[in-house]
């Protein structure tokens, strides 16, 4: 599991069974022994679609914590962050802190681990991200 990834795709689920998708953008997750660092370049925003609406996100800043795995589990912990993203839907624009960010892409919690050649899909409660080793 060691090694950088690039976010290729999340789905994610939330409260009230709304549902999202996001995929393209610059965010990388390195993984190292037992800690891990999502990046966002500030660059190529994330294409979005939540609840059948268009939205960009241009994430910019970092997202670090820490991980154990056993098996094919892992539990994550959300640590520090730095930084903020852009929210671009339709005409309107907001920041967010890196922190709000975190609530989609950033793994924290229990999650379920499956590996392959090139990519590694971690399933957490409510949210599955895709990536793709760089």
């Amino acid at each position: 599991m060691s090694g950088r990834y690039r976010l290729v795709r999340f789905v994610g689920a939330g409260e009230k069974g709304t549902y999202g998708t996001g995929q393209d953008g610059d965010v990388t997750v390195t993984f190292n022994a037992d800690s891990y660092l999502l990046r966002g370049a500030g660059k190529e925003p994330i294409k979005l679609t939540l609840a059948g609406h268009n939205a960009r996100l241009l994430v910019n800043g970092t997202i670090s914590g820490d991980y154990r795995v056993e098996g094919d589990k892992a539990n994550f912990t959300v640590g520090k962050s730095r930084g903020s993203a852009t929210l671009n839907v339709g005409n309107e624009k907001q920041s967010l802190p890196m922190a709000e960010v975190g609530n989609v892409p950033a793994p924290d919690g229990q999650a379920t681990l499956a590996c392959a050649k090139n990519a590694l899909i971690v399933t957490l409660q409510d949210v599955r991200l895709e990536l793709g080793k760089v």
